[in-house]
């Protein structure tokens, strides 16, 4: 049972990611797959620094440093001095970032609101609280 409970998670957490990636292409906001899930990050941590985005994404430093290099030369990100760390940088979104950020979250409850929308309210709260348990047993 827990073997399939687990594989059936996993099978919905890819699904919301492969259908995230196809609408992401379908709008047009020319962005890979990778930078939006970063300017997602980045969006959703503002200040973030790429050490932090390295290890949320568990990419390597030198992919991430690749990648914000492109967002920041695109205008969707900046980087700014850490207030207390002269060796980090902080990111943040600019405001191109943070359009395509807005659509980014658009497109991510449209697809929720999608895979939810057949479960009851109570089946939406019970789903809430296991899952909230869950995230509790795994979180560091």
């Amino acid at each position: 049972m827990d073997d399939e409970l687990v594989n059936l998670l996993r099978a919905v957490a890819n699904g919301f990611r492969l259908r995230m990636q196809a609408r992401v292409a379908a709008s047009g906001a020319g962005l890979p797959e990778f930078q939006a899930r970063l300017i997602n990050l980045i969006g959703r941590h503002e200040g973030v620094s790429q050490h932090a985005l390295a290890s949320l994404t568990e990419r390597d430093k030198a992919q991430i440093a690749r990648a914000i290099k492109e967002l920041e030369v695109q205008g969707y990100v900046s980087r700014r001095a850490h207030a207390s760390d002269w060796r980090s940088q902080c990111l943040a979104l600019t405001a191109k970032g943070r359009k395509i950020h807005a659509r980014l979250n658009e497109i991510r409850k449209e697809i929720g609101a999608a895979a939810l929308s057949s479960l009851t309210q109570a089946e939406k709260q019970a789903l809430k609280a296991c899952l909230t348990k869950m995230h509790t047993a795994v979180a560091d």
